[in-house]
């Protein structure tokens, strides 16, 4: 069954609190990008993005920002000079979401037919699945990251929530140009202990696709780009590869 996105949208609560907030405790996640591509002292100078232009706010959950898992002495990293310090008292809550996200392709493997979101990405399309997603916002101002590599947009502060914006065409086409302007759509993804957003360029349609249709092993058709999906899906006889968020996540911080 296909909708399309208005009839979708036009089913889901779209408002938003819009608080602002100052730059959440730093994950280890986030503080390992900031360390290695904004440098602590320019963290402060992000502006708050506390009521973007949503379009609509999808199925993952997405608890309030939160600290990392207590570490053991020997595996704390040292806290990032002028970023606020973790607050222990929301370590299971952020413990709660890593679990949700590492069990990510656990539940896709055991789901019936999963809920699927096609996006378009430069002459692609790519499908991803509605509970990986928190929000899809319109074009926004970023802070550039000159030591970054060329998928990495720049990074918001999206209600507190340190936020790198990718590329996503660069990751699964290294032929592609980057590009980032006003049509351009950032799709909110949180991954692990770090939120991203996608940058896309357009939404497409809404499937819902039976496991039957699903192959597991997206390598053999995709080859490296690979890397950043769960499987391939079989729509209407075409193809189309199903993104992981978290992957991605991961690839920022190596």
């Amino acid at each position: 069954m296909v909708k399309t996105p208005a009839e979708y949208f036009a089913d889901l609560d779209l408002r938003l609190s819009g608080k602002e907030a100052a730059i959440a405790p730093l994950s280890r996640a986030e503080q390992s990008f900031v360390e290695k591509y904004l440098g602590p002292e320019a963290l402060a100078g992000i502006p708050v993005i506390a009521s973007p232009e949503s379009l609509f706010q999808g199925g993952a959950v997405v608890p309030a920002p939160a600290a990392p898992v207590a570490a053991r002495p020997e595996e704390e990293a040292a806290p990032v000079a002028g970023a606020p310090a973790p607050s222990a008292s929301a370590a299971d809550e952020t413990a709660g979401r890593e679990e949700v996200v590492a069990d990510m392709r656990q539940q896709l493997l055991e789901a019936s037919e999963i809920q699927l979101v096609a996006v378009r990405v430069g002459d692609a399309r790519f499908l991803l699945p509605i509970m990986t997603i928190s929000e899809v916002l319109r074009h926004m101002p970023l802070a550039l990251l000159p030591r970054a590599p060329q998928h990495v947009a720049g990074v918001i502060n999206l209600r507190g929530r340190l936020t790198p914006l990718v590329h996503l065409c660069m990751l699964v086409n290294n032929d592609a140009a980057p590009c980032y302007g006003p049509n351009n759509l950032v799709v909110v993804c949180p991954c692990e202990d770090m939120q991203i957003g996608l940058i896309i360029d357009k939404v497409e349609n809404i499937y819902t696709v039976r496991q039957q249709a699903l192959n597991w092993n997206p390598e053999t058709h995709f080859g490296e780009a690979a890397e950043c999906l769960y499987a391939l899906a079989r729509i209407e006889e075409h193809l189309f590869g199903i993104l992981a968020p978290e992957r991605v996540g991961q690839i920022l911080c190596r």
